[in-house]
């Protein structure tokens, strides 16, 4: 769990996003989500695909991405659709690993 708080801290400071809940709950179905109307946005990871660093790495980035995106209406953020601006931060963030 303490790689995963690292993880999300690093990345909490790279794009801006001040306050964040963590969850680590075992899911099914799921990767990760954020439920981006609670105060402060939590972020909810599968217990089971954090042991990788990278995937965990991976996961906290693209909750972070939907969190930042969603701190600003479109109107402030150029006319980028929501998809090709949040492709656009993830390839920054990612490239050259794949």
């Amino acid at each position: 769990m303490d790689k995963v708080e690292k993880i999300l801290e690093k990345y909490k400071i790279y794009l801006g996003v001040k306050d964040v809940k963590l969850v680590v709950r075992p899911y099914k179905t799921r990767d990760a989500f954020t439920n981006l109307s609670s105060s402060p946005p939590t972020i909810y990871l599968n217990e089971y695909l954090i042991d990788d660093e990278a995937v965990a790495e991976y996961l906290i980035l693209r909750e972070l991405i939907h969190i930042r995106l969603n701190m600003f209406r479109s109107r402030y953020t150029g006319g980028l659709s929501y998809t090709g601006k949040f492709d656009g931060i993830l390839h920054f963030y990612t490239k050259g690993e794949g």
